[in-house]
């Protein structure tokens, strides 16, 4: 795998994995382009709409960064442009080829782009679908994960924070369960290395508030404080630092 990073001209700037893709341009960053190709195999519905697609034998995610909140409704995919390689496609994909390098179980990047006009820029990220998963949201609407697999997320979550990586958002819906019950971490955009261990808790806080409030939200919810205990029984024999 080498990583390559493209500039165009007209305000088109791409980094990528050329062993997944040769030659990206802005049009595969699009919609309307897969969807004239008959392309795509799905789309999930968040933020924005991630589209799901099927490129020679591969299975691709994309997802064009939008806002969130009030700002979303002036600003809803508009972002300051403070250079090419702090703006938010290339630090996501550069901290997921950091993440696959150290072993995580995270969507491995293809390709991401911005388009820049003045001080604006508005970005787009692809990466490879993970076969065969659910979100624990999904998963817990159906049934229940045993101890042991609760004791999986707590070390996917302490193999994180050994790499000092602080997640944005980490809930339930950004932890992914695939058929043979391997736990994977998604959705690292605004998420970056950061030194010590103050913020890690923060991290666990949330997760913990997210399940507390899909729980109040679903009538089927498969979870429990006792779950939580054999998450936490994970992390802690599994975190580096004293936690």
């Amino acid at each position: 795998m080498t990583t390559i990073r493209r500039d165009i001209g007209a305000g088109h700037h791409f980094i990528f994995d050329d062993s997944l893709v040769s030659n990206p341009n802005q049009d595969m960053f699009t919609h309307e382009f897969w969807q004239l190709q008959n392309k795509i195999t799905g789309q999930a519905k968040g933020r924005g709409t991630t589209i799901f697609i099927e490129y020679e034998h591969q299975h691709w995610v994309l997802r064009h960064y939008k806002r969130g909140g009030l700002v979303s409704k002036i600003l809803s995919d508009q972002y300051l442009f403070t250079g090419v390689e702090r703006s938010r496609p290339f630090e996501e994909f550069q901290l997921l080829e950091y993440m696959r390098n150290q072993g995580l179980r995270v969507p491995t990047p293809v390709a991401a782009r911005i388009h820049r006009w003045g001080l604006i820029y508005r970005g787009d990220l692809i990466t490879l679908n993970i076969p065969n998963s659910r979100d624990l949201h999904h998963v817990l609407c159906n049934t229940p994960l045993s101890p042991e697999e609760w004791y999986k997320v707590g070390q996917a979550l302490a193999a994180m924070h050994n790499c000092q990586v602080y997640h944005h958002d980490a809930n339930v819906r950004n932890i992914m369960m695939d058929s043979d019950k391997e736990i994977w971490l998604i959705d690292f955009d605004r998420c970056e290395q950061r030194e010590g261990d103050s913020w890690k808790q923060e991290n666990l806080d949330r997760l913990l508030r997210s399940l507390h409030k899909e729980k109040g939200k679903n009538p089927v919810f498969h979870w429990q404080e006792s779950d939580w205990a054999s998450c936490m029984n994970g992390y802690r024999e599994s975190i580096k630092t004293k936690f």
